[in-house]
């Protein structure tokens, strides 16, 4: 979602808040018995819950602590219009939801992409693409942007497998084959752990047969890469695990400019990678 858009949802939500609360503070009896007030509260607190909140978390990254504590505040509001709730217990929520939204979120949200701005454009990846591996490169960039950064990271680990793939496929099958019987067979030095002998035939074949994790060492072994490019993207490959499932490691702004950098330097601008 534009930042700017979002922002003016924000404050509109805001002021739907102020008002809502000028209307409570109206009423003279100690507890709101009025069932169109009732309704108001509860179309309020939804609307945190269907349209605001997973935003803020997933688009914009704000503090888990932050949220929890507006989701415990909207939670309170729903439960409140179920019943016949305390006028000054209705205020006070509303206060705090208020002042939440004015002094944490919209601050949080106008911030975030300089916070962003400040590690590089995302986008410099795609110059160095080719072919189909672009459209993964354009989503992980989009993702990257609109703070989805675990999809960019596999969207971009994508990329690059496609490129390793497909250069596969034109440095030759046979001899990638070739190359994990040799390994296979070795009882000594570097590759004695590798012990899997291809059979691939194509592309499809190789996309469903090999790990990322054995392309990356038989790709070593034909001199496409070198030991250390292959340490960077084992370690991309790890970042890119972490992504792929639940966990709190959530990247950063920071890891994501890091991951793009090597996928970038190792791969894609590689020339012993290249398709052309």
């Amino acid at each position: 979602m534009d930042k700017i858009d979002f922002v003016n949802t924000l404050k509109s939500f805001r002021t739907e808040i102020a008002g809502l609360r000028n209307e409570i503070d109206a009423v003279k009896n100690k507890q709101i018995h009025s069932k169109a007030l009732r309704q108001k509260i509860e179309v309020i607190a939804t609307t945190w819950f269907d349209k605001i909140e997973s935003t803020l978390r997933h688009y914009y990254s704000v503090d888990s602590q932050i949220l929890d504590r507006c989701h415990d505040l909207f939670g309170k509001l729903v439960e409140s219009s179920t019943i016949t709730p305390s006028k000054s217990v209705v205020l006070a929520l509303l206060q705090h939801t208020e002042k939440a939204i004015s002094s944490e979120l919209i601050v949080h949200v106008l911030k975030f992409q300089t916070d962003i701005k400040k590690h590089g454009s995302f986008s410099t990846v795609l110059d160095s693409a080719q072919g189909d591996e672009l459209e993964y490169l354009k989503e992980a960039v989009e993702c990257a942007g609109l703070g989805y950064f675990r999809a960019a990271i596999v969207l971009c680990w994508c990329a690059a497998v496609d490129r390793l793939q497909k250069k596969v496929v034109k440095f030759g099958l046979d001899k990638f084959n070739n190359a994990s019987a040799q390994m296979s067979a070795m009882t000594s030095g570097r590759y004695k752990r590798f012990n899997k002998k291809f059979e691939i035939h194509n592309l499809s074949d190789l996309r469903m047969s090999v790990f990322d994790n054995d392309l990356l060492w038989v790709l070593e072994f034909l001199g496409l890469i070198d030991g250390n490019e292959h340490e960077k993207l084992s370690i991309c490959f790890t970042i890119r695990n972490t992504c792929a499932h639940p966990g709190d490691a959530a990247p950063s702004p920071e890891n994501v400019a890091s991951f793009f950098s090597d996928i970038n330097q190792h791969v894609l601008k590689n020339k012993k990678l290249s398709l052309t």
